[in-house]
């Protein structure tokens, strides 16, 4: 699932890239298409079942993608599947309808406040009117601000279906409850990431166990299976519903998979106006140890014209500079993802035709299967990854740091376009590092959740992990990402371990409850993980091990913050020491400016109390809340210098301006880091200052 990386500073020692289940898969897929052994209409080779849609009225009306029973043997009976779970003022509501014939239909909402003796009438719009014979899926639209349910109100809903003299079919969702995306997020505290085959007896082992899915679509999964996995151990009782993600390839053309730039010539979806591809605009380029990516970089890049569509990318590297550059790993061609033509490709790719998902076959119920996800896994972000971390020599080599603006772009496009989807970033994690120049393009304050691929435990299988790799990760890469997840528009931050190394066999029944040697190996992996607070996951290469490793040894006791050091590092070493509570103050004309470090809990976010004291420093026998003029919980902002290269000896992520202080008065000031338990570290450090 990752790239080869190196040090900001330096190449690093060469690793052999994660390898993925699904890029296998789709490699095979495409040189069997290529040898007309294939039709791209699904792993099965049989291509999706259709049936004719009934007429409606306002409503979305799509058949199930299993084989329909026949009509003479089915009841009315109705399932309102798990409502999205993210805030908004209208929720459409999908649901599954099954009736023995065609016929008219009234369909009605009924809403119960939490409290609340009885159901009274809700406001539902674009409701169906007729529905046809056999089991069917429609949509209707809950105006849920017209009936005074805001966020974080808990509700339950009755939908009913009435057709002709027959009895309503009825059925109840209780606690339902729409949040924000920053609450919903801070609030899994545990995840699945399975490529695998689903069977319906796997949807009913996973729905009871995990609070977030991510699934590649392409491999075997119904529409109806998701919905399955998405209302959770009880589909009547919304607070156990489940988060699913769907796969999305945003910096690889996964259809091209297989392919030679011969072939995708032949296809008019890789042509288009055949201006392309592209290459980096900037004059001199490419790069190979790296530039700055100026705001006025064109996103578009220069074209080539040689035949092909404008998203592709050449950086020479093949030789061939007028040809689409071809991913080492997945077989598939490197994409430009800020070219308004990649989007289009994005929302229109359906697996049946393009053997992948996209967006809106996975987010919505119209196009294709109609998934219906609550959000996507968004992969192959290091397609925009820093010249300089790959060469010639590399397991994938390009040069495409040009569009990580581009890149930040098509994530805002998405996110506005789709603004009650969660997105979860895979790595990237060069868009939060402050020493390059992709920091500048960060995408935070856009996704939800960053997954950090291979933290500790990589999926080479000739050694657990490399200690440099590893070392850079957690002192380096590690404490930057968790310094930007933790800002005030932040995110969460996912962790992903192999089993495999010198004895991947071993390991994976160690993730099945085995007591063997490789069970160290993976307990320190997630115990490394989680002390960091990210919420970790282990898994096999392939990423086919459904498992409960994470679930049963993840600490559950709250540990207090400890503090680390966003100093860079020499690569592959730890940092010298911690950083403890407030590091630097600041005079900016008449105003006072705090700064500090970074701090890590089990029990993220972490956050800040700055302690305020007038006249003499503080007693620390003594409760330092009593003690104080003020006590302020901190809003970190970025400081002006945090950026760039260059020493960070005395640079730090965080900082706030100091409210409330009378001129010429000196004040002694304490910065204490909580987790979100509420437990404080007990740091020590006291800063001095008179008020200018």
């Amino acid at each position: 699932m990752t790239l080869s990386r190196v040090a900001s500073r330096g190449k690093r020692p060469k690793k052999k890239p994660p390898v993925r289940a699904f890029v296998i898969i789709l490699a095979l897929m495409g040189v069997l298409a290529v040898l007309g052994l294939v039709i791209f209409n699904g792993l099965d080779g049989q291509g999706p079942k259709t049936q004719t849609a009934p007429e409606a009225t306002l409503a979305a009306v799509k058949t199930e993608e299993a084989a329909e029973l026949e009509p003479t043997s089915i009841r009315h009976e109705v399932t309102l599947w798990t409502p999205p779970r993210v805030d908004a003022e209208a929720i459409e509501l999908t649901f599954q309808y099954a009736a023995p014939q065609e016929s008219s239909i009234q369909v009605r909402l009924q809403v119960k406040p939490e409290g609340a003796a009885a159901y009274k009438e809700a406001a539902l719009q674009n409701t169906p009117d007729k529905a046809a014979a056999g089991k069917h899926v429609y949509s209707a639209t809950w105006k849920k601000a017209e009936d005074g349910v805001k966020a974080g109100d808990k509700v339950d809903l009755k939908l009913s279906v009435t057709a002709g003299e027959a009895p309503a079919a009825e059925y109840e969702v209780r606690n339902v409850r729409f949040q924000s995306r920053e609450v919903l997020r801070q609030q899994v505290q545990n995840y699945l990431i399975y490529y695998g085959d689903w069977t319906d007896t796997l949807v009913d082992e996973v729905r009871q166990k995990y609070q977030m899915v991510v699934l590649h679509t392409q491999r075997q999964i119904t529409a109806e299976q998701i919905q399955r996995l998405r209302g959770g151990k009880d589909p009547h009782d919304a607070s156990q519903a489940v988060l699913v993600l769907g796969y999305l390839s945003v910096g690889e053309d996964l259809r091209t998979a297989g392919m030679t730039p011969e072939d995708m010539k032949k296809d008019s979806r890789f042509v288009l106006d055949g201006s392309g591809p592209a290459a980096d605009p900037q004059p001199g380029a490419p790069y190979p140890d790296g530039s700055t990516i100026p705001e006025d970089t064109d996103i578009l890049g220069t074209m080539a014209g040689s035949g092909y569509a404008p998203f592709y990318l050449s950086d020479g590297s093949s030789g061939k500079a007028a040809e689409p550059e071809i991913s080492r790993i997945s077989k598939a061609a490197f994409v430009n993802p800020g070219h308004p033509a990649w989007l289009e490709a994005l929302k229109t790719m359906t697996k049946a035709k393009d053997r992948v998902s996209g967006l809106s076959e996975l987010l919505g119920r119209e196009e294709g299967a109609g998934y219906g996800c609550d959000g996507l896994f968004l992969d192959t972000l290091d397609t925009a990854a820093p010249n300089s971390f790959t060469d010639s020599s590399s397991a994938n080599p390009r040069e495409f740091e040009w569009t990580a603006k581009g890149t930040q772009e098509l994530l805002r496009k998405i996110r506005s376009e789709y603004p009650g989807s969660l997105l979860l970033a895979n790595r990237g994690l060069f868009f939060y590092h402050p020493d390059l120049e992709a920091y500048r393009y960060t995408l935070r304050g856009i996704v939800d959740f960053v997954l950090y691929d291979g933290f500790k435990l990589d999926s080479g299988g000739g050694q657990w992990y490399q200690e440099a790799i590893f070392h850079d990760n957690k002192y380096n890469y590690g404490q930057k990402l968790l310094a930007e997840a933790d800002r005030p528009d932040g995110f969460k931050v996912l962790s992903l371990g192999y089993a495999e190394g010198p004895d991947g066999d071993a390991a994976k029944k160690a993730l099945q409850g085995d007591r063997n040697t490789a069970r160290d190996m993976l307990l320190d992996d997630l115990l490394e993980a989680a002390s960091l607070g990210m919420v970790h996951y282990s898994s096999s290469a392939a990423l086919t091990e459904v498992n409960s490793f994470a679930l049963e040894h993840t600490p559950k006791e709250p540990q207090p913050p400890v503090w680390g050091n966003t100093k860079t590092p020499a690569f592959g070493k730890p940092f010298a020491a911690p950083r403890e509570g407030a590091q630097k103050l600041e005079r900016r004309g008449k105003d006072v400016y705090i700064q500090w470090d970074v701090a890590h809990s089990n029990a993220r976010p972490v956050g800040y109390t700055l302690y305020v004291k007038e006249g003499e420093t503080f007693r620390f026998n003594k409760d330092l809340a009593e003690q104080s003029q003020a006590v302020v919980d901190l809003r970190p902002e970025v400081p002006s210098d945090y950026a760039g290269r260059g020493e960070r000896a005395g640079r730090f992520p965080y900082e706030a301006k100091v409210e409330g202080l009378t001129p010429g008065k000196t004040y002694f000031l304490v910065i204490r880091a909580k987790n979100a338990a509420g437990q404080y570290e007990e740091n020590r450090k006291v800063m001095r200052v008179v008020a200018p």
